[in-house]
């Protein structure tokens, strides 16, 4: 199977929209579409309901295209985790002029620029600097129960990231089709590009990964 990885954003904005996604698989033809949800959200995902733009994208592309759809992520955190996680991003915001400056920079990008940017080295560079300022400004705050939410966060990223590569290779391994594209919010696909480069000769036999940093 060859496998392309499409980093996306969840909901519209400007040129990243539900028909510029709609081409990229329309000119991919998958035969699997990896989804960046768990098992319990499948059904929604496949009606489009599920409210983000890769679900509807996936919806029309099936009326069209019959193709497998397959959750890949982990169960979905506790909504306390999402409390928190907010609340410390929102702290960030309120500190940080230069965290400030970077999402809207970053989103002005997508706005502009659509796909082409979100599978960019710019774009993965703008993410790991929006990551690095968040991890700066908790440990300027120096609040103690602030850092162990940033390490919460961080971990659970971390195997969510790892958790998809598996999710991926265990339906490689058990079944034979030929295409496949794996849709997940460009703000992971640095670290699922790292993982799956880190993971050569490991994953399932006969399979290979589109990683290019940009579209066409």
């Amino acid at each position: 199977m060859h496998i392309s990885l499409i980093g996306t954003v969840h909901a519209e904005s400007g040129r990243a929209n539900l028909a510029e996604l709609r081409t990229i698989l329309e000119r991919l033809r998958p035969d699997v579409i990896f989804a960046e949800i768990p098992t319990a959200n499948l059904a929604d995902y496949l009606d489009g309901s599920h409210g983000n733009l890769e679900s509807a994208a996936v919806a029309l592309y099936r009326k069209r295209c019959p193709v497998d759809v397959v959750p890949v992520d982990l169960e979905k955190p506790s909504d306390e985790f999402f409390r928190k996680s907010e609340e410390m991003f929102k702290k960030v915001e309120r500190t940080s002029s230069v965290y400030r400056r970077l999402v809207d920079q970053n989103s002005l990008d997508t706005r502009d620029h659509g796909f082409p940017y979100l599978n960019s080295d710019r774009c993965a560079q703008a993410w790991a600097a929006i990551y690095d300022e968040v991890r700066a400004t908790v440990e300027w705050i120096g609040d103690a129960g602030l850092r162990q939410i940033y390490a919460l966060w961080c971990e659970t990223n971390d195997h969510r990231e790892t958790g998809i590569l598996e999710n991926i290779n265990g339906y490689c391994i058990r079944c034979a089709l030929s295409r496949g594209v794996l849709l997940v919010g460009a703000g992971h696909r640095k670290a699922i590009v790292k993982k799956r480069q880190e993971q050569r000769g490991v994953g399932a036999p006969g399979v290979s990964w589109n990683l290019e940093s940009s579209l066409d």
